[in-house]
């Protein structure tokens, strides 16, 4: 990292990196901690399919914007969902040098449920018994 006037420059770009690796490593790993990310994956492939040639990349990618998302979530606690999708779409940018799977990351990041959501999704079938 370079250092000018007491300021340190490249944090982001790191922070980045942490967390492009903890999307690339085994969803099982962290599903406790990070949430569950079934939906937005299906959201994934609800809204690729037929969409590109290169489908298996651009599924990957919008699957990894989901995990990216939930990290994002994770770090950033109950500072808002929107600093999350902010830098979810960030690292994305950063990770993918091809417009399409730039897009197809973000699409994932949009797709997770902010974690209200995800507590309400699960609290509603014990509420109704469904």
């Amino acid at each position: 990292m370079l250092q000018f006037g007491g300021r340190v420059r490249g944090v982001p770009a790191l922070a980045s990196l942490v967390l492009l690796g903890l999307a690339a490593a085994s969803s099982d790993l962290f599903d406790n901690q990070l949430g569950d990310i079934n939906y937005c994956k299906k959201q994934c492939q609800t809204s690729i399919k037929n969409k590109s040639p290169a489908k298996e990349s651009i599924m990957n990618a919008c699957h990894r914007g989901c995990r990216l998302y939930s990290i994002c979530q994770f770090v950033n606690g109950n500072t808002g969902t929107n600093t999350s999708k902010e830098e979810c779409q960030g690292a994305c940018q950063e990770a993918y040098n091809k417009l399409l799977e730039q897009e197809a990351c973000s699409m994932g990041c949009a797709s997770q449920p902010a974690e209200p959501e995800i507590k309400r999704r699960k609290a509603r079938p014990l509420m109704f018994g469904f």
